[in-house]
């Protein structure tokens, strides 16, 4: 029992292996106001009730193999020593930015290839947000792999690596610039590792 309970453990580890933290929630506040003057609706324009609009980016994270960009899926069978590119992604579907995103993925299971995190904050969001198609992310996928790469130190820029654990943002790791999700449009990171 209690080696099952280890497997299971590593299993959540290797599926929940990515933390999204946010430095604020995206709020929208449209004013929508509803009144009367003496019952009557005609006279008083609708001005007193507001509804708030909230959204709660979700993170999302995909895998490729390095060699064709094959999309890979949850319980395909890989040799030992072979090259995966990891998608994970931020669709915002709000009209406002996210200000100061943190993203961290512990790897279990893999080693990072150094130098190989790359970040991108401009691909249109997809058509559902919570919901992209292979097709959007292959394109997100596309889009990420081909910029500029950002350093493995901290200090340097927005990504880092430390001992197992990719990270972006400065409200993960103390030292890292401010990644900021814009409106709008997808957050992406990409980073390559070797299954063990």
């Amino acid at each position: 029992m209690k080696r099952q309970r280890k497997i299971a453990q590593r299993m959540a580890a290797f599926t929940l292996g990515v933390m999204l933290t946010l430095g604020t929630t995206v709020h929208a506040a449209d004013n929508v106001g509803l009144g009367d003057i003496a019952g009557v609706d005609a006279d008083l324009a609708n001005s007193n009730v507001f509804t708030l609009l909230s959204s709660t980016p979700t993170l999302f994270k995909a895998a490729f193999l390095t060699a064709d960009n094959t999309a890979l899926t949850s319980g395909d069978t890989l040799p030992a020593g072979t090259s995966v590119d990891f998608l994970i992604y931020l669709s915002n579907e709000a009209d406002l930015a996210v200000v100061d995103v943190g993203i961290q993925d512990n790897l279990v299971g893999f080693t990072y290839v150094p130098n190989s995190i790359r970040v991108l904050n401009t691909t249109a969001e997809c058509a559902t947000p919570l919901a992209c198609t292979p097709a959007e992310e292959l394109g997100i996928y596309n889009d990420a792999r081909v910029v500029a790469i950002s350093t493995d130190a901290i200090n340097d820029d927005n990504a880092s690596f430390t001992g197992t654990t990719v990270e972006v943002g400065n409200n993960v790791t103390a030292g890292n610039t401010q990644q900021d999700a814009a409106a709008n449009v997808v957050l992406a990171l990409v980073f390559t590792a070797t299954l063990d």
